[in-house]
């Protein structure tokens, strides 16, 4: 069985070549993100295709992370880039195995939790499990010592208090849209689903009705309305009419425009990091 969901929450990204870099596309709205397949400072159209069609392999099932890492290393070399001079290996050589891996990975995990987020809003599965937990699925790429502190970071975010060390709030609390605010947190995915930031290792699980009434989140009687992502509904349109309002979007935000190939660049000198 495939994951539907998930499946849409990719395909309705238009592909988004940009010279910018991560801080650069972070000055968009979420709404924007959602609806682009982007890596920072890749140019291919020919290079995303490939990452994107991957990505909807993988979640199909019919392949996986080692394979696609491959695919984006050929079609990257097929078109002759080089890496920045004094760059080689590292998250700025988009042919090193860290940033390939980020790449391929982090387009997998933002679809998935798209998809887990549109599942766990339907009617008779939020009425059972109207809450989620954050934890820690895995210890963070770089080690220990690459953990933020994502306790402090659910108080600014405005989490109800921690129970027991728990991190756990309804689905609809505006925590979850907060976490991944990148006005709030500079590494922030702009998600209200997992993951909220590259390499956090940070994963949501359903919490049920008996708990969030015994957490105090929720009473007996307490509405839960869904908060769809809309992706199934994008999916109605064309993808050359979905291109448009992306294109469209980006240039009203004054942020950025795109040349005669359409390659986007951002106004004045774009960010360093």
């Amino acid at each position: 069985m495939t994951f539907d969901e998930a499946i849409d929450a990719l395909a309705v990204r238009s592909l988004l070549p940009t010279t910018g870099r991560t801080a650069d596309m972070r000055q968009f709205d979420s709404g924007i993100k959602q609806h682009a397949l982007w890596s920072a400072t890749l140019t291919s159209i020919n290079t995303l295709q490939q990452i994107g069609a991957g990505v909807d392999a993988i979640l199909r099932g019919e392949s996986d992370i080692a394979t696609e890492m491959l695919a984006v290393k050929q079609s990257l070399e097929a078109e002759g880039y080089k890496a920045p001079e004094g760059k080689q290996g590292t998250m700025l050589d988009l042919t090193s195995i860290i940033r390939r891996q980020t790449i391929i990975e982090t387009q997998v995990n933002m679809a998935r939790g798209a998809g887990w987020h549109e599942q766990g809003m339907e009617p008779e599965v939020l009425e059972a499990y109207p809450a989620q937990e954050l934890f820690r699925s895995a210890t963070p790429k770089g080690g220990p010592e690459a953990e933020r502190d994502w306790g402090a970071r659910w108080i600014k975010a405005g989490g109800p208090p921690a129970k027991g060390g728990r991190m756990i709030a309804l689905k609809t609390d505006p925590v979850w849209e907060n976490l991944g605010n990148p006005e709030l947190f500079p590494d922030g995915l702009g998600n209200r689903w997992a993951p909220f930031a590259i390499h956090s290792n940070m994963d949501l699980r359903d919490s049920d009705r008996t708990e969030a009434i015994a957490l105090g989140l929720m009473k007996i009687d307490t509405p839960v309305t869904p908060l769809r992502n809309g992706f199934a509904q994008d999916l109605k349109a064309k993808p050359a009419v979905r291109e448009q309002w992306l294109h469209e979007a980006i240039e009203d935000s004054g942020l950025a425009s795109f040349d005669a190939v359409s390659v986007l660049h951002f106004s004045g000198k774009e960010a360093a990091a």
